[in-house]
């Protein structure tokens, strides 16, 4: 049987030395490790590991002042400069609440963590905390800032430094094929759907029928949810930012939800990714990697909420964007937000026009 032979920590060294300007994530993909494990090889030059003691690490890290979070998946990168406020911890999931960064945090998926103190080249350092799963892939960062209180920042280190051995990643699991979903659990979709009092209802309706989101999306009917054209994002951008109407992005991983609520300014094509470089607010899309961008309609108690649902070719979510309703009269956010989404351009449009000429 053959066996995949994989970089050691020498080998891992050498390819960052040849490689200086790669990024991390980039050079350890190509390397065909994590990315704990790519940072794991430099304990002891500029990686220390810590206790990933999520209790201990936000309410310490509130006091460190000003931050940037990252949060990412394959296809999204979610950037926020603030402070960390108002942390509640919980068994399944913690929060934190702050006027600029916005979190939603499931611990069991936090399992290793490292403080990096890498050396730039214009002689400054970069300073993070980093977090990852089980299999090492990256769960959230956090960046140290020119407004960071270091003396405070080094106190978190010294709290959950360890020094035990390195950990255990696991390899990958196996990807199970879909199932394709029985007529009765899509009739079940349909009835608890029509049903939903509130948007937190939707990942329990999920769970009730066993349905993946992207699947349920496809399946519920244009009633309720209904395909945009490839440039749609391109076209909901730059109307949010001509008519500067706030919205609130959210960006996931399995353990990590990260909110953006705000406006939105500073567009930018760059290669294969749509940026937002906005002040406090980075965000980051990989469009080559769009499968299917959808509008959805959810209803609640106080009306339907629309939202825009982008997802890749393996179905999960790269970005999921709503209007704007955080307190006071969002009457007229949300009908501005409405009124952008629905002249947004629908996939079955598109085909009759095709279909037509």
């Amino acid at each position: 049987m053959n066996t995949i032979s994989l970089p050691d920590t020498a080998a891992i060294k050498e390819a960052r030395r040849t490689n200086p300007k790669m990024r991390e994530r980039d050079l350890a993909t190509q390397l065909g490790v994590s990315e704990a494990r790519f940072l794991d090889a430099f304990v002891g030059d500029h990686v220390e590991r810590i206790e990933p003691d999520l209790d201990v690490f936000f309410p310490m890290l509130n006091a460190a002042g000003e931050v940037m979070a990252l949060s990412r998946n394959v296809n999204a990168v979610h950037e926020k400069t603030g402070i960390y406020e108002k942390f509640s911890a919980g068994k399944h999931a913690s929060m934190v609440l702050g006027k600029d960064i916005d979190l939603r945090i499931f611990p069991k998926h936090w399992r290793h963590a490292y403080h990096v103190a890498k050396p730039l080249e214009n002689g400054s350092m970069q300073r993070s905390f980093q977090f990852f799963d089980a299999r090492g892939d990256a769960v959230h960062k956090v960046f140290a800032r020119e407004a960071t209180d270091i003396e405070k920042w080094n106190l978190i280190r010294e709290r959950l430094r360890k020094d035990d051995a390195g950990p255990a990643i696991k390899a990958a699991a196996a990807e199970k094929p879909a199932e394709i979903p029985a007529p009765e659990a899509i009739a079940t979709l349909r009835k608890t759907w029509a049903g939903m009092e509130d948007t937190h209802q939707f990942q329990a309706m999920l769970r009730k029928t066993k349905i993946g989101r992207h699947d349920a999306i496809r399946l519920i009917g244009e009633d309720y949810a209904e395909r945009l054209t490839d440039d749609a994002l391109d076209i909901l951008f730059d109307r949010l930012s001509d008519e500067q109407v706030p919205i609130m992005a959210f960006v996931r991983n399995p353990g990590i939800l990260q909110i953006h609520s705000g406006p939105v300014r500073n567009i930018k094509q760059v290669g294969p990714w749509l940026n937002i470089l906005d002040s406090g607010f980075h965000l980051h899309l990989r469009k080559e990697q769009f499968a299917a961008i959808w509008i959805v309609r959810k209803p609640t108690r106080s009306g339907d909420i629309y939202s825009i649902e982008v997802f890749d070719d393996r179905d999960e979510q790269v970005i999921l964007i709503n209007g704007d309703r955080r307190g006071g009269d969002v009457n007229e956010r949300v009908s501005a937000w409405d009124a952008i989404v629905g002249a947004l351009p629908r996939a079955r449009e598109l085909e009759d026009l095709e279909v037509a000429q």
